[in-house]
């Protein structure tokens, strides 16, 4: 075991290993309903050996082939803005991209591809999703992760959400064994229990989204809630609700990196919940074991067009959009 903390300095005792790990896991294969009791009960259930480490590694592969030395923008995770890469000194990409499901095709075909068929629509993950949502997954995000960037304390829920608040779910695939030191995901058991109401003009996402991670830690501490940060080896998924707090832990290891993916989904007919606020019709394409939304999709002439206007003139583009998610927020 060893002492890390989180991105505001919640210390958290992390196994090195499966032994060191107390957390229970289950298999994807033979006992599901008894995994769905302990999500409904926890907040988050872990399975393992949900994705063959083949597939684990031809998704790296693809990822230093085709993401790695593009020299251009692509849509980032923490800032949801397009961005070129930001490598550490290991040449791992520090910036995390958001939409596997939306990459340009001529660009980064093969990668956006192996998603679609071996993540996004593989029968095992479905499977599970559709027992956890009780109905055919409409995948709304996804995103990758290769270096150690720490993530705040939050819940999934103040950014998006189902229409019903509470019925998204989100797993966080290990491509590699994810060793203790490289900014390992985190969660708070049964923090989904805990209702910090919709987001509004004291707490939004524009002005003051400090103040909403600040209430999150506070919480944590006032409660004295307990913070777990599981033992994942490769094509182990850990899901979770999205009012579950979680994050990744502050640690950045210069041996190991963190490759992962994260999908966040939502019942097939349900409408997604953006910011407390809207609720958005999502267009969809039928993958057969799930529904993908693909926001941004750069197959797209029109997101194409946006994407260029953004990367070329980013001071006005996010200036008009950050006034703009100020009035849709009430």
């Amino acid at each position: 075991m060893i002492e890390l903390s989180t991105p505001n300095n919640l210390s958290v005792t992390v196994p090195e290993n499966l032994n060191e790990d107390e957390s229970l896991r289950f298999n994807p294969y033979n006992n599901i309903d008894e995994a769905i009791k302990y999500y409904q009960s926890n907040g988050y259930v872990i399975f393992s050996n949900c994705v063959s480490k083949d597939i684990c590694n031809q998704l790296k592969v693809l990822w230093d082939k085709e993401i790695k030395p593009f020299k251009g923008k692509i849509y980032r995770q923490a800032t949801a803005k397009a961005e070129k890469h930001v490598l550490n000194a290991n040449n791992w990409i520090m910036n995390p991209i958001v939409n596997l499901q939306s990459l340009n095709p001529n660009l980064f075909g093969n990668l956006r591809s192996l998603a679609d068929s071996q993540i996004f629509s593989d029968s095992t993950i479905c499977k599970i999703l559709n027992s956890i949502l009780g109905s055919k997954p409409k995948i709304v995000q996804s995103m990758y992760f290769e270096g150690n960037s720490a993530t705040w304390e939050h819940q999934d829920t103040y950014y998006l959400d189902s229409e019903e608040i509470g019925l998204m779910t989100a797993g966080w695939l290990a491509l590699e064994e994810i060793k203790a030191d490289a900014g390992r995901f985190f969660i708070c058991p049964q923090s989904h229990k805990i209702d910090l109401g919709k987001q509004n003009s004291n707490n939004n996402i524009v002005d003051n989204h400090n103040a909403y991670i600040q209430e999150v830690v506070s919480i944590i501490k006032s409660k004295k809630m307990p913070i777990k940060a599981p033992y994942l080896n490769a094509g182990d998924i850990l899901f979770w609700n999205s009012r579950t707090i979680h994050g990744s832990l502050d640690s950045q290891s210069k041996n190991f990196s963190r490759s992962s993916i994260t999908i966040h989904a939502i019942p097939h007919n349900h409408k997604l919940l953006q910011f407390h606020s809207r609720k958005i019709d999502l267009k969809t394409d039928d993958l057969t074991n799930s529904l993908i939304h693909r926001p941004k999709d750069q197959s797209k002439l029109i997101n194409k067009l946006i994407f260029f206007i953004e990367s070329s003139f980013p001071n006005i583009f996010y200036w008009l959009k950050n006034r703009i998610i100020k009035l849709v927020i009430r």
